[in-house]
């Protein structure tokens, strides 16, 4: 991982995050990563995701912004990969 050597911290345990975050208004931006998918509630959103990677003693450590639309179980191994 690109962190590990950076981290002075046991990284035996982690862990991750991964929330959605909606978002009202209808204007697009270039590169927006806002897109239509399911929310937690259940509903389709337009929203955004968010995925933190934190110690075990809960020191957030690494985060990445997804598309609101991005499969969550498309998010895990890329980004631990990135930070282990």
């Amino acid at each position: 991982g690109l962190l590990r050597p950076l981290i002075d911290q046991d990284l035996s345990v982690v862990f991750y995050d991964l929330t959605t975050i909606r978002s009202e208004g209808l204007s697009e931006q270039v590169g927006d990563v806002r897109q239509y998918g399911m929310a937690n509630e259940g509903l389709i959103a337009r929203q955004f995701m968010l995925g933190v990677v934190q110690t075990a003693e809960g020191l957030p450590i690494y985060h990445e912004v997804f598309d609101g639309n991005t499969a969550e179980t498309r998010t895990l191994l890329p980004t631990l990969s990135k930070v282990l």
